[in-house]
């Protein structure tokens, strides 16, 4: 008796640790915020997958970051729209998709492939922690076909199509305290070509954001820029 009891015990605990690691992991937690471009008076919101037939309506505003959003972790973030199909049964179409990061912060980039977002969409997810990206910091993402690259203050960076990186500069010696020059180039054909120039505020209090994209109606390279107040 005392020994089908202890098996049947043995089961109950081996069975609860297995099935505790999958409530975990199904109940982790992601801060998530949102920034789309190119920019847009009133940019409409799109909805985020979390599940299926389950999905959350959120903000994807062009000039600041979005409020946060707290969702269970995914492995992709997809975003899009819900439907009804001919049958009646709910549908989900997908702007974009991209694989999630495993950071417990994270910005989700939305670049539309054209004027509305049913159009297509990038989605290039950041980890969103102020260890990677604090104040003073500046992040470079090109969402172009060209490599860009540039000066700024003492610092040389260049980016490659899809990629990103961060700086955070010292000003130079001949410039006031908090400032510094911004020298930016692109790539074409083998040849480097001038693309912007000019001076740029630091504030160890925020950091800012810098995105290459191509119009989609022109095909012209832009840039946009976001300072994010910590």
């Amino acid at each position: 008796m005392f020994r089908l009891t202890s098996l049947r015990l043995l089961a109950v605990l081996c069975f609860g640790l297995t099935i505790l690691p999958a409530r975990s992991q199904q109940e982790e937690k992601v801060a998530l915020q949102f920034l789309s471009f190119p920019k847009s008076i009133d940019p409409k919101p799109v909805e985020l997958l979390l599940g299926e037939g389950k999905t959350q309506v959120v903000k994807i505003p062009t000039n600041e970051f979005s409020e946060t959003y707290i969702v269970n972790r995914q492995a992709v973030w997809a975003v899009g729209k819900s439907e009804t199909d001919k049958e009646g049964k709910p549908v989900f179409t997908a702007f974009g998709q991209a694989k999630a990061l495993p950071s417990a912060k994270q910005l989700i980039l939305l670049v539309r492939k054209g004027k509305e977002n049913d159009e297509g969409m990038v989605v290039l997810p950041i980890d969103n922690q102020l260890s990677n990206f604090g104040g003073g910091s500046f992040l470079f993402l090109n969402a172009a076909s060209l490599d860009v690259g540039g000066q700024l203050g003492a610092s040389k960076f260049a980016v490659k199509p899809g990629k990103l990186t961060i700086i955070k500069p010292k000003p130079n010696t001949d410039e006031a305290k908090s400032l510094v020059d911004v020298s930016l180039f692109y790539r074409k054909e083998e040849e480097s070509k001038p693309f912007f120039s000019s001076t740029w505020p630091t504030n160890d209090k925020a950091r800012t954001m810098v995105f290459f994209y191509e119009d989609p109606t022109t095909g012209h390279l832009c840039l946009h820029s976001i300072r994010d107040f910590l």
